[in-house]
């Protein structure tokens, strides 16, 4: 049987498989075809498709281009060219990318005929133009200016990354290393260096017309690590920063020959091919650069951009290929296959993802988004495994003290902090509100447990709980408990993170209600008026 042949059945049955919504299977199917044969459209197109069906729309939207932009070096035909083009730009709706959105809308406006329109091709034009004009909308509605993040105001107060650092002598000398200020310092001194990286970049002419740069190619390294260790250190004080960033981005892909605009399955298959003919020192970089800067474009849509349907895409494309790469070079070392395989990479990831996919699910709301609540916890649960399964087996390796708390405990408190807003939401759905509010109670006090008394995060969750369990009318000496844990740990929370993002919103406030609400009713206990076990009253009059 030719290449050819056997390329062509292939298809087929992709094809059959696409028919049962195997979309996962067909998707095999279609890449091993055009392992055989990359000259045909079809396939290309037809894995776009299971990629759809997949909710992988960058993998989608990748092979949509691929079919389009290139059908004219190998003549290929297309039947429905408006169609294709539709296609792709409902891969960028769906990630939210107005404007590669209204172009493809356009062009697929632009190969519908001008006359004679059929009535079906009629009923194209009037989609595709009800598309553009809502895309064309968007755009304008996020017309607005980036403005820094955590831009320094020394009037304001010292940020928790210069707190902290001025703390790690006293807690090295006193043995205390369950302190957020480690976590903090190590994932601002990591990012800095990064961002210190990327202003060493500088162009230098060639020629006449020729210019080239030299700069680090490892500011992406420190950049991503810095984000993975507590992304509270990401922030953004200079106006050009995006620009530094595209120009590093784009220095260190060229130099390590990393991946750009191939699709997922694309990738796998040249990396295969590529440690074949070139081994690990080409290949590691490279997968290491395409990962980080999946990362860093995840990053930047979900706080600068304000994109968090394309955040959420970026970072299970990058969970994706970790996951794969773990898979098929699990019995190749650290050495050869790379940092981002390991572990603690992969869980600092699977984090990250927890919360943009929680922050997509709130532009999306209720029990059809397309952010599923039930897919946020099982991939919560996975990751509560996940971490355990790596403190019983640490790393060998020297590690400073910040490392295990971020790589380990803090993903695992945001995992339980996403099982327990899986709770609180889909209370809302319920027959009964309460139904499953001591499930989320748990899970915000399980939180609160898995981060150091001084975080913001360890205070917070408590108060979550707190929040619940006043809702749910618990014991007083149930609710009373976790209110002196608060009590406690707001104070330690204030030497750090007095000035933080949540600070800046209300977190002070909604602390200090709580704890009032705490004293006054504790003061009727005192006074005879109630008792430990009364539940605890919706309202104080």
């Amino acid at each position: 049987m030719s290449e050819l042949t056997a390329a062509a059945q292939l298809k087929n049955e992709g094809n059959e498989l696409y028919k049962k919504q195997d979309f996962v299977g067909a998707l095999v199917k279609y890449s091993d075809a055009l392992a055989l044969d990359d000259k045909n459209a079809v396939p290309y197109a037809n894995r776009a498709a299971c990629s759809h069906g997949l909710n992988k729309y960058l993998d989608a939207a990748d092979d949509a281009q691929l079919v389009l932009m290139q059908c004219h070096i190998y003549a290929w035909a297309i039947p429905d060219y408006a169609k294709g083009w539709s296609r792709l730009a409902a891969a960028w709706d769906a990630l939210a990318d107005w404007r590669n959105s209204a172009d493809a809308w356009q062009k697929a406006l632009n190969a519908l005929p001008t006359t004679n329109l059929s009535p079906a091709q009629r009923q194209q034009r009037d989609q595709y133009r009800a598309s553009l004009k809502a895309a064309q909308a968007r755009i304008e509605a996020t017309k607005k200016p980036i403005v820094p993040l955590f831009k320094i105001n020394a009037k304001e107060g010292k940020f928790p990354w210069q707190v902290a650092a001025e703390m790690l002598t006293e807690l090295w000398n006193i043995k205390n290393i369950s302190s957020s200020a480690w976590v903090i310092a190590y994932a601002y001194q990591e990012f800095t260096t990064g961002v210190n990286k990327m202003k060493e970049l500088k162009l230098h002419a060639q020629g006449p017309e020729e210019f080239g740069c030299y700069g680090s190619t490892d500011a992406l390294a420190h950049l991503t690590n810095g984000m993975l260790r507590d992304d509270r250190a990401f922030h953004i004080d200079q106006p050009d920063w995006i620009s530094m960033y595209n120009k590093q981005v784009m220095f260190e892909a060229t130099a390590r020959h990393a991946w750009d605009s191939e699709g997922l399955e694309t990738i796998k298959e040249q990396a295969q091919k590529r440690l074949k003919e070139k081994g690990w020192s080409d290949i590691r970089p490279a997968l290491s650069v395409t990962v980080r800067a999946w990362i860093m474009r995840a990053s930047l849509d979900g706080s600068v951009r304000q994109k968090p349907h394309s955040a959420v895409q970026h970072l299970k494309r990058a969970l994706d290929l970790l996951e794969w790469g773990r898979t098929i070079w699990k019995d190749f070392p650290k050495s050869d296959r790379g940092t981002i395989f390991e572990d603690t990479f992969v869980a600092g990831v699977r984090a990250l993802y927890l919360k943009t996919f929680m922050n997509a699910y709130s532009t999306d709301p209720g029990l059809n988004s397309k952010f599923p609540l039930e897919h946020l916890k099982e991939e919560a649960e996975d990751l509560v495994k996940e971490t355990d399964r790596v403190l019983q087996n640490p790393t060998k390796e020297q590690v400073d003290p910040g490392f295990f708390l971020s790589f380990t405990s803090y993903p695992a408190g945001i995992a339980y902090s996403m099982i327990g807003l899986y709770h609180v939401q889909m209370a809302q759905y319920g027959s009964d509100p309460m139904e499953g509010m001591f499930s989320f109670i748990k899970g915000y006090l399980d939180a609160a447990s898995k981060y150091p008394e001084d975080d913001e995060s360890h205070a917070w969750f408590l108060n979550s709980a707190l929040d619940c369990m006043r809702h749910a009318r618990v014991r007083i000496g149930d609710f009373n408990q976790v209110a002196v844990r608060l009590q406690e740990a707001a104070p330690k929370m204030m030497k750090i993170w007095a000035l933080s993002s949540l600070a800046k919103v209300d977190r002070d406030q909604r602390i200090r209600a709580n704890l009032d609400n705490a004293r006054d009713i504790m003061k009727r206990v005192t006074e005879g008026k109630l008792t430990l076990d009364d539940p605890v009253p919706s309202l104080l009059s």
